[in-house]
């Protein structure tokens, strides 16, 4: 079989959220991954990688991933995040992986901010996309904003974003008090969690879109576009999840991430 085309793109689930956090003005975002070196390429330890087979007709996709190497640990998070200049408002969001080590950097970070003094300038979320990966709800009590992907909620039984963050036990008992849930659902929107005022709120698809170019990032995009609208003063929640439902959809429509923010 011959493929149409073929691109190469950076990626990966934080680093498509940068990329489209970095068209906001009002954002100054750093990235911090696990990369091999230019030498280590050469021999056993090459950069993680994935292969996108896409299907023009029906949309599609398969994904062929790869990685040999190891995460970042809380050893160099903690050196990295002390390298930088501190601002008055944090937000960092980390991806559900490398679970134990992704612990011990948050619980560090809580730990820093507290004792600082800055911890309420600080937002900590957490993306939860696949359900398999051990001990990941370890990662819920910790997060102030949580991000549940489709396939999450529909491993754990459920059939729409709503019904999953009303009900779903482990949900109800892990979360702070103070904390916000999304649940994104496609073409059927996302819904949120207020934990603090115990409120839902369903954001449908506002448009829908003639054709789908590429789905690849569209969670990535969402997110994005919450941390964007919630890292402004005065933005509310509900017309934050309006927003990230747009902005994903129009990411949908579109390849790549570039010129989002002017959508």
């Amino acid at each position: 079989m011959r493929a149409n085309s073929v691109e190469q793109r950076i990626g990966g689930n934080t680093c498509n959220t940068a990329q489209v956090l970095t068209q906001f003005d009002h954002m100054n975002v750093c990235y911090m991954s696990a990369a091999g070196s230019r030498e280590t390429s050469r021999d056993d330890s090459i950069t993680p990688s994935s292969t996108i087979i896409h299907n023009e007709l029906t949309g599609s996709r398969t994904i062929l991933s790869h990685n040999d190497i190891q995460d970042i640990t809380c050893a160099e998070f903690r050196e990295t995040f002390n390298h930088l200049n501190i601002y008055d408002n944090w937000w960092v969001h980390f991806e559900g992986r490398n679970i134990s080590e992704t612990v011990f950097q948050i619980d560090w970070l809580s730990n820093k901010a507290t004792d600082e003094g800055w911890r309420r300038q600080l937002v900590i979320s957490v993306e939860l996309e696949k359900p398999l990966r051990d001990d990941i709800e370890c990662l819920i009590p910790r997060a102030d904003i949580v991000f549940f992907s489709k396939i999450f909620a529909q491993h754990h039984g459920f059939k729409d974003a709503i019904s999953f963050l009303k009900n779903w036990d482990v949900l109800n008992t892990q979360l702070k008090p103070s904390a916000k849930a999304f649940c994104t659902w496609g073409e059927d929107g996302a819904a949120v969690l207020d934990n603090e005022t115990k409120t839902f709120y369903h954001a449908p698809v506002l448009h829908k879109i003639e054709k789908v170019i590429d789905t690849v990032g569209a969670g990535d995009t969402f997110n994005a576009g919450i941390i964007s609208c919630l890292s402004r003063n005065g933005q509310d929640i509900k017309s934050a999840t309006r927003y990230a439902c747009t902005l994903a959809t129009n990411k949908v429509a579109q390849k790549g991430f570039d010129g989002l923010s002017l959508i």
